[in-house]
This record gives structure tokens, C-alpha cells and sequence, in this order.
């Protein structure tokens, strides 16, 4: 489970460890049921196949935004890196036509995206102290 759970680790590391082998335990102490059709499954991948389910739940139940948000985001994000890699300063009106969406339909989500950022206290002290 703790294995599952640092795999896990390693591409979401803003989530703490210890909350991912937490839900990684809640999701293993569920019970097993398993079919005669999964006769050739061993019982340790079916295990893992629960383990890491309860994982993503947990990480889905956490997340602000919901999964179309986060699709286009990805989507947003590529289109940015392919747009910037052409030598392109990619400006909202630009980074909306890429992605073949109006202005309006692409400004909604990404205040979404931009709202759901966290930012350091210390990020956000010296903030006010330039516009203070």
C-alpha cells in the first residue's frame, strides 16, 4: 500500500504522503469481494486495483475543480507550451483560437483554474506590502 501510495507521491507531490497512505488504508480494509470470473486474478491484484481506486477518490474528493475543469486545463497548457515553442507570446484571444473556443468559453475556465491556485503566505505578505 505505502508503495502504491509514493508512486502516487512522485506525480502529485502537493499531497501530503501520509494523507495518500491513509486513504490507501480505508480503501484496503474494505471488503473483497471477488467473482468466480476473476478465478485467474490473484487476490494482491485485485488488492491493488482497490488500493489505488481509493487513492484517486481521494485525490478526486480533494481537487477544487471538477475533471472537465482540469481537462482543459491540460488542454490550455499545451496549447500554451506548442503556441510559446512556435515563438509566440501567447495572449488569451490566441491560446482560445488554439484550442478552437470563444474568447468567452475559455476566459470562464481559466479564472476557475486561476482562483483554485494556492499561493504562499509569504508570496501573499510581500504582495501586500508592494501594494500597501
Amino acid at each position: 500500500m505505502k508503495l502504491l501510495a509514493r508512486r502516487l507521491h512522485r506525480r502529485c507531490p502537493q499531497v501530503e504522503l501520509d494523507d495518500l497512505i491513509s486513504a490507501g488504508t480505508i480503501g484496503s480494509s474494505k471488503p473483497l469481494t471477488v467473482s468466480t470470473r476473476a478465478g485467474n486474478l490473484q487476490l494482491k491484484t485485485l488488492a491493488e486495483h482497490r488500493i489505488n481506486g481509493a487513492l484517486l477518490d481521494y485525490l478526486r474528493h480533494i481537487d477544487p475543480l471538477s475533471r472537465s475543469v482540469r481537462c482543459f486545463q491540460k488542454q490550455r497548457d499545451a496549447a500554451i507550451e506548442h503556441l510559446s515553442a512556435a515563438g509566440e507570446a501567447p495572449g488569451d484571444s490566441g491560446i482560445a483560437q488554439a484550442l478552437g473556443v470563444s474568447l468567452r468559453k475559455y476566459v470562464t475556465p481559466s479564472r476557475m483554474i486561476t482562483a483554485s491556485e494556492p499561493i504562499s503566505i509569504h508570496e501573499s505578505a510581500i504582495a501586500c506590502e508592494l501594494t500597501g
